[in-house]
C-alpha cells in the first residue's frame, strides 16, 4: 500500500511548526523515535501511533530522528524503497526542508547509522538533550546499539510522550472523517449487534455468558457485513475485547475484562469500541431489566450528570473542568452519590485509545481544543440498593447489593463556544434502556443442571414443569377471583359514590346549563322581500337555485318556500286537459327520515307547538311544459342541497391541519413498499412514509400524498408480526382527516410478510419435507427482519418528534392478554395495550380508548356456555353501547383480571340485558332504576 504523500507531508509540516515554537517540547534540541518490532512487542503503543500519523503505516524496527530542518529515517533496505517515493513528491511549501534515508542491512551499518545520527543531533541546538519515549523499553540490534551510543555520548533523555500525544490529538479532516466511521461501527455494532444478542438471550430464555456474547460483538465489529453495515474499505478491527458485565459485580475503567459468568436479567453494562484505519472511537450503554424505581432515578440523575460534562467540553476549558462540574453537581443536588462518582470521567481518542495527556479528571490543567476527540464515561460505581427498595423488585434485581450505572460515547470538541458532537449517536432515554419482562407472580428462579453447576437462567416469566403448576393452580386461582372480587366492590363503590356526586352537581347546574343553549340558527334565505329576484312570474313555480328557495303562487302571490323544508316533489298522471304537481313537506305529527337536516328537525321541534304548517301543495297547469320544467329543477335543487347537507356533515367535525415542514437538518428516516389502509384510490395504495419536523408524510407510487401531524396523533401503535400475515404500524387520531373523499380518524401503514390467502396443493406433503422447512424458515426470518425494520422506524420516529418538541410513542399491543371475538363480522384476536382495546389487522379496525369507558359488562355467562357476549359502556351514554361476541368462556377470569388491573367496573349476567331502561338514566338517578339498582340484580 502506498503512502499518502500529500497526507505525509502535512503532518510533518505541522510537527516542524510545532517543534520550532518556542516553550513547547521541554527545550529539546531533537526528537527520537523508536518503532517497535512486532517480534518484540504485539500491543499498540505511542510509537506505533506517531508512525501511524506520519506514514500511514507503523514501520517496526525503524528510527525518526527529527531535527530544526531534517528529519532522518533509519530503516530496512524494503521501508526505504517505498519512503523514497516521498522525496519526489515534496510541496513548494517544505522546500526548506529536507527528509534523510538511511538504509540498514546489515548489523555493521547500524552502528554506522547510529554514530552518524548522534553526530546530527549534537550539531542541532544545544545537542545535549533528546526528546524520546523513555517509556518505551525493548530489545533489537538498533534498539541497543541507540541506546550504548547515546549513553557513551552523555545525551539526556527527555520523556516527550504526552507532547506528542497533545500534538497528535488536533485531528484534520483525514483523521476526522475516520473516527466518524469508527464511531458509526461502534454505533452499529452496538446496536444492531449486541443489544440485539442480550434481548434474544431474554427473549429466547437462553442462558449465555459475557464473554459468549463479548466474542460475538467483537466478531461483529471486525466483520460489519454480518449486521449488514456496508462501511468504505479500510482496516477495521475492534480496539479492544468488548466489556459486557451484569449480577452486581461491575467494573467501570476501561482496562476491564470480560469475565466468564452467565449474563443475568438484572443491570446489563455493555462497553465496545471499534478502530477505523487505526483511529478510535468508544462507546457504553447500561441496559435495565425490570429495574425499580430507585434505579430509574439514578439514572435520571446520570443524564443530568452527563449534560452538565458536555456543557463544559468546549474550547478553551481546561480538562479538569469537566470532573470538577462533575462532582459540583453531584456534591449540590445528590451528595449521597459522590462517593459512586469515578475520579476520572473519559480521555482522549485517536490513534491511541487512551491517550495518557488527555485524562478527563481533576488534576489536569490542558485545554481543550476544536477537533479534539474524547470519550466521555459517566457513571456511578457499586451504588447501594437497599432490601426496602428492592422489595416490589422482580427478576435477578432482587439479588443485587449494588450496582453500576456507565454512559460513553465519543465526543468531537467544537470551535467557539459550541458544545461538542456526540458521533456514538445511540439513544439514552430511558425508554430505549429499559425492559420489563418478569411476571411478578414469578417468584422462583429456573435453575439448569450443567455439568453438575447449577446455573440460573435468563429466562423471563419462564414456566415451570407442568406438575408444579397443577399442584399449585387451585389454590392461586382461589387466591387470585378473591382478590378480584374484593377490588371489584371496592371499585364498584367508588363508581356509584362519585356517580351520585356527578348526578347531584349535574341537577343542581341543570338551570343554569339550560339557559346557555344555543339556538340552533333558523335558515334564512331572504332577510326582506327587497332581495326576492326581480322576474318571478305571479303565476308560476319559480326555482332560485342561488338562495336555494321555490316560489310558489297563493292568491297570485309568490311565497317563497326554503328547499329543506320540502319532503318530496310528486308530478302524478296527467288527465285530457291538465297537468298536476304536488309539493309535500314536512310537517309536525309525520316521521322524518335520516336524511333530514338538523335545521329542518330544529324548525319543527321549535315551533310545531304554535305554529300552523303547511303539509301539502297541488298545482294544475294546462301548459305541462312548465309544470314538467319547475319539477325537474326541483329534483336538482333537493339532489344538490342533500350533497351539500352530507358533505357539511362529513366535514363538520374536520379541523384545519397545520402544514408539514419537511426536515432538512439531518436525515429523513423513511420506510419504503408500504400499504396504506385506507386507500387513497384504486384496490391498493402502496408507498413511502417519511418523518419530518412537525409530522408524517405517505407518498403513495401515483404520487398521492398523505399528511400526518404529530399533533393530532393521538395514539401511535405497531403491531409486530408473531402469527398474523402483516407487521403494521397504526395511527388513531384525534381529529378525522380526509382520505379518498372519505373521513377517518383511523390510518394504517403495514407490509404483509405472506400472503393472506394460500393455494393449497391437492396433493399430500410430508411430514419432513425439506422444501417446507426451508419455506419455513424463510419465513420466520423474514418476520424477524421485518419486525426489526418497524421497530427501528418507530424508534426514529419517536426520536425526531422528541427533537421537535412533540410527543409521540409508540405502544405495543400485549399478545399474551389478548382473547378472541366478534366485534364486527367475523372473529378476530382482540388485543390491549396501555390506553386501548384494538384489532388492527382485519377492517374495519376495531379501537376502544380505555379512557372512554364507563363500565363492562359481561352477558350470557353461564356454566354450560362454552362462550359469553361482552358489552362496553360508553361515558358519553349518548353512544350506543359496543358489543363483543362469541369470546370464548375460557378468556373470562383473564379478561376480567385485565379490568381490575385498569381500575374498570364490570358485571355479569346470565341472560341479555336492556339497556335501554337503564342508559337514558344516566346509570345514577333518585328513587328511580338507575345503575345502583341495576347493579343489585348482578
Amino acid at each position: 500500500m502506498a503512502i499518502d504523500a500529500g497526507l505525509f507531508w502535512r503532518r510533518l509540516s505541522q510537527l516542524q511548526t510545532c517543534f520550532k515554537s518556542e516553550g513547547h517540547w521541554r527545550k529539546v534540541d531533537a526528537i527520537s523515535i523508536l518503532a517497535l518490532d512486532r517480534s518484540d512487542e504485539t500491543s499498540f503503543n505511542k510509537s506505533s501511533a506517531c508512525f501511524l500519523h506520519l506514514f500511514g503505516r507503523e514501520l517496526p524496527g525503524s528510527l525518526l530522528i527529527m531535527v530544526e530542518d531534517t528529519m532522518h529515517i533509519a530503516a530496512s533496505c524494503t521501508k526505504c524503497a517505498n519512503l523514497e517515493d516521498l522525496l519526489h513528491r515534496k510541496p513548494p511549501s517544505m522546500e526548506n526542508f529536507t527528509v534523510v534515508i538511511h538504509r540498514i542491512s546489515m548489523h555493521s551499518d547500524v552502528e554506522i547509522v547510529c554514530k552518524h545520527l548522534i553526530d546530527v543531533i549534537r550539531q542541532s541546538r544545544g545537542g545535549t538533550r533528546l526528546g524520546c519515549l523513555t517509556k518505551m523499553q525493548h530489545s533489537s540490534n538498533l534498539s541497543d546499539s541507540w541506546n550504548a551510543n547515546l549513553l557513551k555520548a552523555g545525551i539526556d533523555k527527555v520523556d516527550v510522550t504526552s507532547l506528542l500525544g497533545m500534538h497528535m490529538s488536533t485531528n484534520d479532516d483525514y483523521a476526522q472523517l475516520c473516527v466518524r466511521r469508527a464511531a458509526t461501527v461502534t454505533h452499529k455494532v452496538l446496536k444492531h449487534g449486541t443489544i440485539r444478542l442480550v434481548e434474544d438471550a431474554f427473549d429466547e430464555a437462553r442462558p449465555v455468558t459475557h464473554e459468549e456474547l463479548a466474542a460475538k460483538a467483537e466478531d461483529f465489529c471486525e466483520n460489519p457485513s454480518k449486521i449488514n453495515l456496508k462501511i468504505p474499505p479500510g482496516p477495521l478491527e475492534s480496539c479492544y475485547f468488548p466489556i459486557i458485565q451484569s449480577g452486581g459485580d461491575y467494573d467501570l475503567r476501561p482496562s476491564a475484562s470480560t469475565n466468564e459468568r452467565f449474563l443475568s436479567d438484572d443491570v446489563v453494562v455493555v462497553s465496545l469500541g471499534a478502530r477505523y484505519k487505526s483511529y478510535c472511537a468508544n462507546m457504553a450503554r447500561t441496559l435495565f431489566i425490570d429495574p425499580v424505581p430507585q434505579i430509574q432515578n439514578t439514572y435520571s440523575v446520570l443524564l443530568d450528570l452527563r449534560r452538565r460534562c458536555l456543557d463544559v467540553m468546549r474550547a478553551g476549558f481546561q480538562l479538569r473542568c469537566v470532573a470538577e462540574a462533575a462532582r459540583s453537581f453531584i456534591s449540590e443536588k445528590h451528595p449521597n452519590l459522590l462517593g459512586c462518582l469515578p475520579k476520572s470521567l473519559g480521555f482522549g481518542l485517536g490513534l491511541d485509545f487512551r491517550e495518557a495527556a488527555l485524562i478527563l479528571n481533576s488534576k489536569n490543567p490542558n485545554l481543550f481544543a476544536p477537533n479534539m476527540v474524547f470519550s466521555l464515561s459517566v457513571g456511578f460505581h457499586n451504588i447501594p440498593l437497599a432490601p426496602a427498595e428492592k422489595a416490589a423488585a422482580r427478576g435477578s434485581v432482587r439479588k443485587l447489593s449494588k450496582y453500576s450505572i456507565l454512559i460513553a460515547d465519543t465526543v468531537m470538541i467544537q470551535g467557539g463556544s459550541e458544545t461538542p458532537e456526540v458521533l456514538t449517536k445511540h439513544s439514552v432515554d430511558w425508554c430505549d434502556v429499559s425492559y420489563f419482562i418478569n411476571d411478578s407472580s414469578d417468584g422462583q428462579r429456573i435453575v439448569l443442571e450443567s455439568d453438575g453447576a447449577s446455573v440460573q437462567s435468563v429466562a423471563h416469566g419462564t414456566a415451570r414443569s407442568s406438575r408444579l403448576r397443577d399442584r399449585k393452580r387451585g389454590f392461586q386461582e382461589e387466591t387470585t377471583c378473591g382478590n378480584r372480587k374484593a377490588r371489584q366492590a371496592e371499585l364498584m363503590q367508588q363508581k356509584i359514590v362519585s356517580k351520585r356526586e356527578e348526578a347531584q352537581h349535574i341537577h343542581n347546574g341543570h338551570q343554569r346549563a339550560s339557559s346557555m343553549l344555543s339556538k340552533v340558527p333558523e335558515i334564512e334565505a331572504y332577510i326582506s322581500t327587497r332581495e326576492y329576484p326581480n322576474d318571478i312570474p305571479s303565476n308560476e313555480i319559480y326555482v332560485d337555485v342561488e338562495a336555494q328557495s321555490i316560489f310558489v303562487p297563493v292568491n297570485g302571490v309568490p311565497i317563497p318556500f326554503h328547499i329543506s323544508m320540502i319532503k318530496n316533489t310528486v308530478q302524478p298522471d296527467p288527465d285530457r286537459n291538465s297537468t298536476y304537481l304536488r309539493l309535500n313537506f314536512f310537517a309536525p305529527g309525520q316521521p322524518l327520515g335520516k336524511d333530514v337536516v338538523p335545521t329542518t328537525t330544529s324548525v319543527i321541534e321549535e315551533h310545531g307547538h304554535s305554529s300552523i304548517f303547511v303539509k301539502e301543495m297541488l298545482y294544475r297547469s294546462h301548459e305541462s311544459r312548465r309544470l314538467t320544467a319547475a319539477y325537474r329543477m326541483i329534483q336538482e335543487l333537493r339532489k344538490r342541497f342533500r350533497q351539500h347537507a352530507a358533505k357539511a356533515a362529513e366535514e363538520a367535525d374536520l379541523v384545519a391541519q397545520e402544514k408539514l415542514v419537511k426536515m432538512r437538518d439531518q436525515r429523513i428516516p423513511r420506510m419504503s413498499d408500504l400499504t396504506m389502509r385506507p386507500f387513497i384510490s384504486g384496490k391498493k395504495t402502496t408507498g413511502t412514509l417519511e418523518a419530518h419536523t412537525n409530522g408524517l408524510r405517505f407518498i403513495s407510487k401515483k404520487h398521492e400524498t398523505v399528511d400526518l401531524m404529530y399533533e393530532n396523533i393521538k395514539h401511535s401503535l405497531f403491531q409486530p408480526c408473531e402469527n398474523e400475515v402483516m407487521v403494521l404500524i397504526h395511527f388513531h387520531l384525534k381529529h378525522p382527516v380526509i382520505i379518498g373523499r372519505k373521513k377517518t380518524h383511523d390510518v394504517q401503514f403495514f407490509t404483509e410478510v405472506v400472503d393472506a390467502s394460500v393455494a393449497l396443493e391437492s396433493g399430500k406433503s410430508a411430514m419432513y419435507d425439506p422444501d417446507e422447512i426451508d419455506e419455513e424458515q424463510r419465513e420466520r426470518h423474514l418476520r424477524k427482519k421485518l419486525n426489526d425494520i418497524f421497530k427501528e422506524f418507530c424508534k426514529k420516529v419517536e426520536r425526531v418528534s422528541k427533537h421537535y418538541q412533540h410527543k409521540l410513542e409508540f405502544d405495543i399491543p400485549y399478545r399474551d392478554l389478548g382473547f378472541h371475538g366478534v366485534p364486527h363480522r367475523e372473529m378476530v384476536l382482540i388485543q390491549p395495550t396501555v390506553h386501548c382495546l384494538v384489532n388492527l389487522t382485519e377492517t374495519p379496525f376495531f379501537i376502544v380508548e380505555l379512557d372512554h369507558v364507563e363500565h363492562v359488562h359481561f352477558e350470557r355467562c353461564t356454566l354450560r356456555a362454552t362462550n359469553f357476549d361482552m358489552v362496553i359502556i360508553l361515558k358519553n351514554l349518548e353512544l350506543a353501547p359496543i358489543s363483543i361476541n362469541a369470546i370464548p368462556m375460557g378468556e373470562l377470569d383473564g379478561i376480567q383480571e385485565w379490568l381490575t388491573d385498569c381500575t374498570l367496573t364490570y358485571t355479569a349476567f346470565c341472560s341479555a340485558a336492556k339497556f335501554d331502561e337503564y342508559i337514558p338514566h344516566g346509570f345514577i338517578s333518585h328513587g328511580r332504576p338507575g345503575k345502583q339498582a341495576w347493579l343489585g340484580r348482578a
